[in-house]
């Protein structure tokens, strides 16, 4: 609950980044590979990489405060994030900063993975968007869980722009380099519609958030 009213309180708060992306970047190098529910799937090479980027882009239902609550609130992300395991906060740098761990179930035979990495929200005045950077970081403090392997290699960013009194558009962007024997093409073969799932899993979260305010909100009448 104290994550989900500091989510609310960054999205109110949020200040001038000079670092801000532009939401459209490069476009011209991703491939689609997959579209389904008004969900778009794009690939493109990494240079130095044999692990390809990842990136799924829709508009969704729900405000750009509903998507950035639920991505905050960290404990909550078993509940929806394909494959979670675990996920939990470690640190608060600062209002904009989080450092976190999270584990995701590995797809048999191969083990679970897990990492630390750090949470940034990035915004700008006057821009009805907000981007949540999250980076792999190394932890010297943190003891290595028995049969986890740890990922390398993380970046990942999640962007929501408001386009609708009640719609935003969403985007995920995930390069990964998952560690251990599997091969590469395997990785990239079993990675193309994992980012739809996240953006169909957070939607379905955002709504039943909603849906529970909506029925707490009656009772109380």
């Amino acid at each position: 609950m104290k994550f989900f009213k500091f989510s609310l309180l960054v999205f109110l708060l949020t200040v001038a980044v000079s670092t801000y992306n532009p939401l459209v970047a490069e476009e011209e190098k991703w491939q689609l590979v997959y579209e389904t529910d008004g969900i778009d799937v794009y690939r493109r090479v990494m240079e130095g990489s044999q692990f390809l980027e990842f990136k799924a882009t829709g508009n969704i239902r729900g405000t750009i405060s509903d998507y950035v609550s639920v991505i905050l609130d960290t404990d909550e992300h078993p509940a929806w994030a394909p494959r979670c395991l675990e996920t939990r906060n470690i640190e608060k740098v600062n209002d904009q900063e989080l450092i976190i761990y999270a584990a995701y179930a590995g797809v048999w035979p191969t083990a679970d993975r897990d990492y630390a990495a750090r949470m940034s929200i990035v915004s700008e005045p006057d821009i009805p968007a907000v981007r949540v950077d999250i980076e792999r970081v190394e932890l010297s403090n943190t003891p290595p869980v028995s049969e986890r392997v740890h990922i390398p290699h993380l970046k990942s960013c999640w962007i929501f722009e408001q386009v609708g009194q009640d719609i935003t558009r969403v985007e995920l962007r995930a390069h990964v380099d998952p560690g251990g024997w599997i091969p590469a093409w395997l990785v990239n073969w079993g990675y193309r519609k994992i980012p739809y799932q996240f953006l169909k899993n957070l939607e379905s979260q955002v709504a039943r958030r909603l849906n529970h305010t909506s029925t707490l909100a009656t009772i109380a009448q």
